[in-house]
């Protein structure tokens, strides 16, 4: 709880730097900091508690990884980026709270994923096409409107939970021999007891907007919740 605070109060200071905009410049017109996206907290699902057990043998297994804190698993939704500005912020939720219309449960599947095969992920391979497609279209309208800058992820929606990450991108031979011992032993657990690594997601889904980036004390979360951060007006 307090490195979660620290981590609200580092950003708050952030924010704050906005009152040194020159003068006839408003602070709401001012770019805000961190990198902001829409996202599905994955902490309460039964992935997330699968993974709260597993995370301390985990640590002890692959030691050279970065492995995901249960707090901090989610679904990226919408990536906006850096750059984003508070006055945009009712017209970014309107179109990046994306929650599929209908109700489903995934049984993921365990891959390497990246550019450079960097993260082990838990892939969400069967979600709804029409959910995906409705993530793509916010994107393009998006993109469109100037909200966020256009990216190659922006078509072809993939929706994963990342659990571990090489210390080095692109992974050297000894990191991508632990990512890939890594997702074999998630996998074997995955495949022997799938229910357990379930995510299950629908129209009442919280969608919520994150910030990374941030500065913050070395024990804080790496994801910060934007509705947790003091108004300023």
């Amino acid at each position: 709880m307090r490195a979660r605070a620290a981590a609200l109060l580092a950003l708050a200071l952030a924010l704050a730097s906005c009152a040194g905009a020159p003068v006839g410049t408003s602070a709401a017109s001012v770019a805000a900091a961190g990198n902001l996206f829409s996202t599905i907290p994955c902490a309460e699902t039964e992935l997330g508690r699968t993974w709260a057990r597993l995370l301390p043998e985990a640590g002890v297994r692959f030691p050279g990884l970065v492995l995901t804190e249960v707090d901090d698993l989610h679904v990226t939704v919408v990536y906006v980026g850096p750059g984003w500005r508070r006055e945009d912020l009712g017209r970014i939720r309107a179109l990046a709270l994306v929650a599929p219309a209908e109700p489903f449960a995934s049984r993921p599947a365990i891959a390497r994923f990246g550019a450079t095969g960097h993260v082990v992920v838990a892939e969400l391979a069967d979600a709804p096409a029409a959910w995906r497609a409705a993530i793509d279209a916010a994107k393009a309208e998006m993109n469109r409107l100037g909200l966020k800058r256009p990216d190659r992820y922006d078509a072809g929606f993939r929706p994963h939970v990342t659990l571990a990450a090489s210390r080095r991108r692109p992974p050297e031979a000894t990191d991508a021999a632990e990512l890939e011992a890594f997702r074999e032993w998630v996998a074997g657990m995955a495949t022997a007891a799938p229910a357990s690594f379930s995510v299950s997601l629908g129209p009442e889904t919280p969608v919520r907007l994150w910030l990374a980036g941030l500065p913050r004390p070395a024990e804080a979360p790496e994801y910060v919740d934007l509705e947790r951060l003091p108004s300023r007006r």
